[in-house]
C-alpha cells in the first residue's frame, strides 16, 4: 500500500479476536457519526481519513486484522492510536489490552501531546473573560487544523499531582481517584510558535473549576495541557456560525482567519448581548448579530433555518447541549458531506 504523501508517519498493529466484518462496521459507524471521509470500503480493506490528522486502514489477514495508521505529525499519530484504543476498549477490552504498535519501543513514558507550561500573564477581556498567556518549550504542533486543547487541572487540595502515562498498548492512562484531573477543552486564541507563547480565554462563571483556578493563578505557575485536538479552522469562505460565550474564543479565531471576501452570518449569545465586551471582528461580508440570553431560546431553530437557507455555507455551532442536539439530529437525517459542519456541545445544564 502506498502511504498518503500528506501522512508520512505510520504505525501498524495486528488485531485478533474480532472479525473483519465487525471491525469494518464499527469503523464505518464511527465515520458516519463524526462525519469522516471513507476513502475505501471493500471486502479487502476499509480506509477512513481524519482531515489533516491522518488515515486509518484495516485489512483482513490470516492472522487477524492488520491495522495501519498514518499521520501528518508524531503527536497526530499518537492521538489517532489513542482514539482507536479507546474505541476498542469499549468494544473488546481484552483485545485492546493486547494491542501492540510497531513503534512502541520508541515511545516516551508520557503521552507526546503533553505540554508542561508556565503562566506568563493573566489579563481581563471584556467583562466576563480572563486571558491567560502561557509559555512552553515546543508548540509547533498547534496548527490551524486543530485549535483546541485540554487543561489538566488537579484538585485544588492536591499538593502532589499525578500526570498521565502511556500503557503498553499505547493508550493514555489517566490518574484516578483523588489524583483524577479535570480536563476541560479550550481554544488557542493566539499563538507564537517561535517564542512558545500561547493565549487562551476563560469565560468566568461562579462555581466553575477553571474559573476558580484562573482567579487564584499567578505568574510562573505550572499549567499542564494536552493537545492540540478538536476541530480546526473551516476551509470555507461561506459560513453560518452560532455560539454562546463558551465558544467566543473559537469564533474570534475563526473569523480573523477568514478570507477578506468571505460571506455569511454570525449569531452570538451572551447574558447581556454585546455588552459583554468580548472583541469580535469579521470580514465585511459577514454580518454579526448579538443576542441576550433571553432572546436566544430558539438558537437551534435559527441554526437549522440558516442551514436550510444556505446549504452551501459551512455550519458552525457550539453552545449548550440542548442547543446542539436537535441540529445534529437534523443534519444526520440529511447525511451531509464530510467537512461541511462543526457541531459541538461545549457544556450541558445540570
Amino acid at each position: 500500500m502506498t502511504i498518503n504523501q500528506n501522512f508520512p508517519i505510520d504505525a501498524t498493529a495486528l488485531l485478533t479476536g474480532l472479525s473483519y466484518a465487525d471491525m469494518r462496521q464499527v469503523m464505518l459507524n464511527q465515520a458516519q457519526e463524526h462525519e469522516l471521509q471513507v476513502v475505501e470500503d471493500s471486502e479487502t480493506a476499509v480506509s477512513i481519513e481524519v482531515p489533516s490528522f491522518g488515515l486509518y486502514r484495516f485489512e483482513p489477514t490470516q492472522e487477524g486484522i492488520r491495522i495501519r495508521i498514518s499521520a501528518a505529525l508524531p503527536d497526530r499519530l499518537f492521538m489517532l492510536k489513542d482514539s482507536f484504543s479507546e474505541t476498542l476498549t469499549h468494544l473488546l477490552p481484552e483485545a485492546a489490552k493486547d494491542l501492540r504498535w510497531s513503534d512502541s519501543a520508541t515511545l516516551p513514558n508520557r503521552p507526546p501531546n503533553l505540554h508542561f507550561t508556565r503562566v506568563v500573564s493573566i489579563t481581563p477581556v471584556g467583562t466576563a473573560f480572563l486571558r491567560v498567556r502561557i509559555k512552553a518549550d515546543d508548540l509547533s504542533s498547534f496548527q490551524d487544523d486543530a485549535i483546541h486543547f485540554r487543561l489538566l487541572l488537579p484538585a485544588a487540595d492536591c499538593s502532589e499531582p499525578e500526570w498521565p502515562s502511556l500503557a503498553e498498548n499505547g493508550a493514555t492512562v489517566w490518574p484516578k481517584g483523588e489524583k483524577a484531573l479535570h480536563r476541560p477543552a479550550y481554544t488557542t486564541r493566539w499563538i507564537d510558535r517561535v517564542s512558545g507563547l500561547m493565549d487562551f480565554d476563560v469565560f468566568l462563571h461562579d462555581g466553575g473549576r477553571v474559573t476558580n483556578w484562573v482567579r487564584n493563578a499567578s505568574t510562573g505557575d505550572l499549567l499542564v495541557i494536552a493537545g492540540p485536538g478538536g476541530g480546526g479552522i473551516p476551509e470555507s469562505s461561506k459560513v453560518c456560525i452560532f455560539a454562546d460565550e463558551t465558544a467566543f474564543p473559537a469564533v474570534a479565531r475563526i473569523l480573523e482567519t477568514l478570507p477578506a471576501n468571505s460571506e455569511g452570518q454570525v449569531t452570538l449569545v451572551a447574558a447581556n448581548g454585546a455588552d459583554c465586551g468580548y472583541p469580535i471582528s469579521a470580514p465585511a461580508g459577514v454580518t454579526v448579530t448579538w443576542l441576550s440570553r433571553a432572546e436566544a431560546h430558539d438558537l437551534a431553530d435559527r441554526a437549522r433555518a440558516a442551514h436550510q437557507k444556505h446549504p452551501d455555507h459551512f455550519l458552525w455551532l457550539a453552545s449548550e447541549k440542548s442547543d446542539v442536539t436537535p441540529v445534529r439530529e437534523a443534519l444526520k437525517a440529511n447525511k451531509p458531506a464530510p467537512g461541511t459542519s462543526y457541531l459541538a456541545a461545549y457544556w450541558s445544564k445540570p
